[in-house]
């Protein structure tokens, strides 16, 4: 009960004011004294504070660990503990006083051999507090080659110790863009568990595709026997000349080691002088091409698919296939591309370019020859690889001048392009006078004569009005065209946002819309003959242009391989109608407008 109340009694007492300097001690430490080069060590540092009400635990300050060749590797741990006391003193208040331990582990990893001291220190406002031990490490072995030497492609000649690594170049010198094979290789004396690659080599300058790494082998360097595993195996492709570097591989083994390999260089030519006009760069290798259609017997019209395939060894993802040959009477839109890539001891594959190609008249048409330039390395010379012609069979007159309908009708009125109908006036609504016998009167009589002047005209002007303004055949025809634009406009509206229908839906209403403007004579013409028509209709240069891109890109998302955004979508919308309420081009009855 005495304890108890002098608990309570130390707790009710007012605690002093007037606080006390906080006062901190460092204590650093090594979990060993001795180490080889890339072999791993624990620095521990423990940061006591002790003052009133808390104290704030000043962070531990390294020495420069890059110049004494060492290496954090990862995160430090840290751990944080906090206590409390209380100290009474006669006639005087409670003092409680916090001590709060900051404990730091630094895992280091040597890359040189040496005796190294780490003289850790905290910051106490201005004072510098060190440990009472700078604690020293020694390092053994010897420090990783940083020395670039040539590429080779034979093993080692001599031990390296219990365990090393060793890059294989096939070739010490390349041209740019011929294929290098890397191969990255750990000899291994004595089993180890746990490697893994920690550090990939650096690949700068290089373009670089993975390739299946080999077997592991038995190897005898000098007199010692190894065990080699397959570390990296790499395609690569110079894009500069000059002395490239390869930067070295880590290797990690477990979690106390580390081993670093020894940078190579490699001596990278410029192509020769006398490339064929259009050549690329990209074309390094030994490639054949071939060119087919998956159906030679088509109408004007009817859309066919070309394939371009370019086949063979080097970096065929970044082939450049030249300019692509004009073809009289095929229009021929951008390209769905595909690559096939095969891995061996060279790179290689496959790289098709389908296009989709629509005859625009009939009769013997040809698919002319693609030719291809490549660098072949091992003959150091350019070489030319050609396609085989296609010959198409077009049915179609190429001569038939198109046939205007019979029952065609005129051209709307300007009323009837605005989509504007009259009011229908229905017969119960025009004025009658039909005098009924029996209540017929003398006097009734002579209103009725005196009145049928007036019947008369007004008939006479409701005849006229039907005529002018009554649902006549054209202008039944003209709300049929108007209501088939509003509902390729809603379909195409509709479509916006995820694509579907919204292509086939502006393709029939700018077709409809050029045909309905170019008259009669526009029923069946190709889409060249039908823009050379409605540019001697009046339409203007700049939007005969606008309506060939856009059908043209209608053609591309309906057949090929091209994709668009909806924001691409809303502005080929808003493009379409522009052109159909524009008095130059697709707007029923525009004036003529006589070409310069």
């Amino acid at each position: 009960m005495q304890l108890a109340g002098a608990a309570g009694l130390g707790l009710c007492l007012s605690p002093r004011t007037a606080r006390a300097d906080t006062k901190s001690r460092i204590v650093a430490e090594i979990d060993r004294d001795r180490v080889e080069v890339g072999e791993a060590f624990e620095l521990t540092v423990q940061v006591d504070s002790e003052g009133e009400r808390g104290a704030e635990v000043p962070e531990p300050v390294l020495p420069d660990l890059a110049a004494l060749g060492l290496q954090v590797v990862g995160m430090p741990a840290s751990y944080r503990s906090t206590s409390s006391s209380f100290s009474f003193g006669t006639g005087r208040g409670s003092t409680m006083t916090t001590r709060t331990t900051l404990t730091s582990v630094y895992t280091l990893v040597a890359s040189k051999p040496g005796r190294f001291e780490l003289p850790v220190h905290v910051m106490e406002g201005k004072t510098k507090v060190t440990p009472p031990r700078v604690p020293a490490i020694e390092v053994t072995g010897q420090a990783a080659p940083t020395e670039p030497v040539p590429a080779a492609a034979d093993g080692p000649t001599e031990p390296q110790g219990d365990i090393f690594l060793w890059t294989r170049l096939d070739k010490p010198t390349v041209f740019v863009g011929e294929q290098l094979t890397y191969t990255l290789e750990i000899y291994e004396r004595l089993p180890f568990l746990q490697i893994q690659l920690r550090q990939l080599p650096g690949f700068q300058d290089f373009w670089s595709e993975e390739l299946p790494q080999g077997q592991m082998r038995q190897a005898v360097v000098g007199n010692t026997a190894y065990r080699v595993h397959p570390g990296l195996r790499r395609a690569l492709f110079p894009q500069r000349a000059g002395t490239l570097t390869l930067s070295p591989a880590e290797v990690g083994i477990g979690m106390r080691r580390r081993i670093t390999g020894r940078p190579v260089t490699v001596e990278v030519k410029p192509l020769p002088a006398g490339a064929p006009p259009g050549f690329s760069p990209n074309n390094v290798g030994v490639y054949t091409i071939r060119a087919e259609a998956d159906r030679t017997n088509i109408k004007v019209g009817e859309p066919f698919t070309l394939t371009i395939a370019i086949q063979g060894t080097g970096n065929i993802r970044v082939i450049d296939p030249g300019a692509w040959p004009e073809m009289p009477g095929l229009r021929r839109y951008e390209p769905k591309v595909e690559t096939d890539v095969t891995t061996g001891a060279q790179l290689g594959g496959e790289r098709r370019y389908a296009f989709l190609v629509i005859p625009e008249r009939g009769g013997a048409l040809t698919v002319p020859p693609h030719t291809f330039h490549y660098f072949d390395p091992a003959t150091a010379s350019y070489q030319t690889a050609t396609s085989a012609p296609i010959e198409l069979t077009v049915a179609g007159d190429p001569n038939a001048a198109p046939t205007p309908a019979a029952d065609a009708p005129p051209p709307p009125t300007a009323a009837e392009e605005e989509g504007i109908l009259a009011a229908i006036v229905e017969p119960a609504a025009l004025p009658r006078a039909t005098p009924s016998p029996s209540w017929l009167t003398p006097s009734r009589w002579i209103w009725a004569m005196a009145g049928a002047p007036v019947l008369l005209a007004l008939g006479t002007a409701a005849t006229a009005l039907w005529r002018r303004l009554g649902p006549d055949e054209h202008s039944r025809a003209a709300a049929t065209r108007a209501a088939k634009q509003r509902e390729l406009l809603a379909q195409a509206e509709h479509g916006l946002a995820s694509g579907d229908g919204f292509y086939p839906a502006l393709a029939q209403l700018l077709q409809a819309a050029a045909v309905e403007r170019a008259g009669p004579e526009g029923e069946g013409l190709p889409r060249h003959a039908l823009l050379a028509l409605l540019g001697r209709k009046g339409v203007s240069s700049a939007d005969c242009d606008r309506l060939r891109d856009l059908l043209d890109r209608c053609d591309a998302a309906r057949f090929g391989a091209r994709g668009e955004s909806a924001s691409e979508r809303e502005a080929a919308l808003r493009s379409a109608r522009e052109l159909l309420h524009s008095s130059t081009a697709l707007k029923p009855g525009s004036p003529a407008r006589q070409p310069p």
